[in-house]
């Protein structure tokens, strides 16, 4: 199955394909990209059981992810769809960017993820535990 661009930086992708796609891919920033902790976000269409697990056609998806930083330390991993952070659903980066302008940088993120594999949850920190 094709994956064909569905305008500036989105994919129509299923949770599997994702996860094979994104390994090594390279893009610039853009209104569909952010970069959080470590991570790159892209706004993606769902299809398949993706799409039907998160009741959505949209959503955001990790790219790229420095293994340096919080985020892999965390357990994220390129390929993961973010569902929701801090219980509020996720279909958008700017729904990531909203969320994070009310966020007190001190408190974590509650993270809910979905891959291939399943359903996993993580808290992520502003605050690096490294000295």
């Amino acid at each position: 199955m094709g994956m064909p661009f569905l305008g500036a930086r989105q994919k129509t992708v299923s949770a599997p394909e994702l996860e094979s796609t994104s390994r090594g891919a390279n893009f610039e920033e853009s209104d569909t990209s952010f970069r959080l902790l470590g991570m790159t976000l892209v706004e993606i269409r769902l299809d398949g059981e993706a799409r039907q697990k998160l009741h959505s056609s949209r959503g955001v998806a990790v790219l790229v992810l420095d293994r340096e930083l919080e985020a892999f330390r965390g357990g994220v991993r390129s390929g993961d769809i973010i569902a929701e952070v801090n219980s509020a659903k996720i279909r958008s980066i700017n729904d990531v960017k909203k969320l994070l302008k009310h966020h007190d940088p001190h408190d974590p993120l509650f993270v809910f993820l979905l891959n291939a594999s399943g359903w996993r949850f993580t808290n992520l920190s502003f605050i690096s535990g490294r000295p």
